[in-house]
């Protein structure tokens, strides 16, 4: 390991493959890991995440370092055949940057409800139409029997069952009707669909998806740990960003969610937090395109201008933004000519990236 390296401070380390060698980094981690987390092990975890996913090595060095702490945090290792958390990369346009997200896998929230010490088993399935048996039934003799069969014919529920120290259990049967309209909701798979991408968490493991959604519907019934509140607000999957440069240097004053929260469910919104309203005038204003620049432009119009610096940022290809939003870009340019010009410069500017 450079001697160079491994001393040089945090803010100046340019890669992450020097990250990993860095003494300051393996300090962060270890001012913030759980108890059984082995910072050590975390690193060379991550190594092998690196080799795997190569994109996680253009991200910047800080983001990347904040979304393993976090993972770290959680006492969750990223990137294994454990499934319990990921590391992925996110083509940040706002910032001109690639950043890292956390996505926590549905093992991973199982492993944090029994963490709280009230639960002795956790576990969630998906109801097929060719299935041995399936018995549910609510009421006053409230029961729910499922023995899997080839698991090939229509999905017809998704369900997670808890079971308690005293115990007693408690479960969620959620129709498949209801689990494909928690998933239309949901902002990831909104923009997957709207820009044909083929990487979205619900096309690729639909399965995974609907028992995290079953988990988190069931988890409104159980005694939670605070690893486990953390990371359902954390969780990318549900359209949170989260500032992981911030939390990297600053740990003590933690994450900082840089962007709209979506609850997966679809039924209530969890309390929306202007992560804007916690930083220096300054810092907001080089963040962001200002659309208070043009005080006179109808809401509508603004909001189409924040719907497409959104579509721009989740990495949404600059040419299919301008056809999506085509409509409404005709329209900004009669009625609110300096946005529409903000807007045209916007997209063009990510045209040159992509």
């Amino acid at each position: 390991m450079s001697t160079a390296i491994a001393k040089k401070p945090l803010r100046q380390v340019d890669s992450v493959q020097h990250l990993l060698q860095n003494d300051q980094a393996r300090q962060q981690l270890s001012a913030v890991a759980a108890k059984h987390m082995n910072p050590e092990r975390l690193m060379r975890v991550t190594a092998n995440a690196i080799r795997t996913t190569p994109k996680l090595q253009e991200c910047e060095p800080l983001s990347f370092l904040g979304a393993l702490m976090q993972c770290a945090a959680l006492g969750l290792e990223p990137n294994t055949v454990l499934g319990h958390a990921y590391l992925i990369p996110f083509e940040n346009r706002r910032k001109e940057v690639t950043e890292v997200q956390v996505v926590v896998g549905y093992k991973g929230l199982i492993d944090l409800a029994r963490r709280s010490g009230h639960i002795t088993s956790i576990s969630a399935n998906i109801h097929y139409s060719d299935d041995e048996m399936w018995e549910y039934e609510e009421g006053t003799e409230a029961r729910l029997r499922h023995r899997p069969g080839p698991q090939e014919g229509e999905k017809l529920h998704a369900y997670a069952i808890a079971k308690f120290t005293d115990g007693g259990h408690a479960y969620v049967v959620l129709p498949w009707a209801q689990v494909m309209k928690i998933r239309d909701n949901s902002q990831g798979y909104k923009t997957a669909i709207r820009y044909n991408k083929t990487d979205s968490p619900w096309m690729a493991h639909e399965d995974a998806m609907a028992k995290k959604t079953a988990i988190r519907a069931l988890a409104k019934y159980l005694p939670l740990s605070v690893e486990f509140v953390d990371a359902v607000q954390i969780d990318n999957d549900a359209g949170t960003r989260v500032d992981y440069a911030s939390f990297a240097m600053s740990p003590k004053d933690g994450t900082t969610i840089d962007g709209e929260f979506i609850e997966e469910d679809g039924e209530e919104a969890a309390p929306q937090q202007d992560a804007e309203e916690t930083k220096p005038a300054a810092e907001r204003a080089e963040a962001k395109p200002k659309v208070q620049d043009a005080p006179e432009a109808p809401e509508e119009h603004r909001k189409a201008f924040e719907q497409i610096e959104q579509d721009l940022t989740d990495g949404a290809p600059a040419e299919a933004t301008a056809k999506f939003h085509a409509e409404a870009l005709e329209k900004m340019k009669a009625e609110a000519p300096e946005l529409h010009q903000q807007a045209l410069e916007m997209i063009q500017k990510a045209e040159q990236e992509d």
